[in-house]
């Protein structure tokens, strides 16, 4: 009788244990999500806008002025958010470590943009270079998109294999 509630004790302990520890990764899981949310895909949508009223203007350097001031610091800060996570548990460290990789690429890809504009409005480059310049940024911004769906397709099984309910 003893033996058996020692087992039955023993087995509660790893079962509560396994528990716990599920829940720490689920917990720590969503939280990591809907701060990337917050903090990410708003700047993202923000970003955007900015990047299409600056096309509208009438000049390249106008163009240039309002990346630099509105748009430039919406990347840094995006990418001093991503830097600054520090995940616990090893789920969340290599969902982290993917978009690590996507935002590095998403980086550079912006930063190509940004400094053809720059050297399109001093007319220092020519239109096949600056052409090879957008496409070469494209090209890179395309390969951090799929980054990024292999991100949120990695979020979405691990959310179904912690048993996570996702709003619509």
């Amino acid at each position: 009788m003893k033996m058996k509630k020692i087992f039955f004790i023993t087995g509660l302990f790893i079962i509560l244990l396994l528990t716990a520890c599920a829940s720490e990764t689920a917990k720590e899981l969503v939280k990591y999500h809907n701060s990337y949310l917050n903090n990410v895909n708003s700047k993202g949508q923000e970003l955007n806008k900015i990047i299409k009223k600056s096309l509208n203007t009438p000049t390249l350097t106008e163009a240039y002025q309002i990346q630099k001031e509105n748009a430039m610091p919406i990347v840094k800060e995006v990418e001093e958010y991503i830097n600054s996570q520090d995940p616990k548990t090893d789920i969340v460290k290599e969902l982290h470590q993917m978009r690590l990789e996507q935002f590095k690429l998403w980086h550079e890809g912006i930063q190509l943009k940004f400094q053809a504009v720059k050297k399109m409005g001093n007319q220092s480059v020519s239109q096949q270079e600056t052409k090879d310049i957008i496409e070469e940024s494209n090209r890179i911004l395309k390969d951090a998109m799929a980054l990024g769906k292999k991100a949120d397709n990695k979020f979405l099984e691990l959310a179904d294999e912690h048993g996570l309910e996702l709003e619509e």
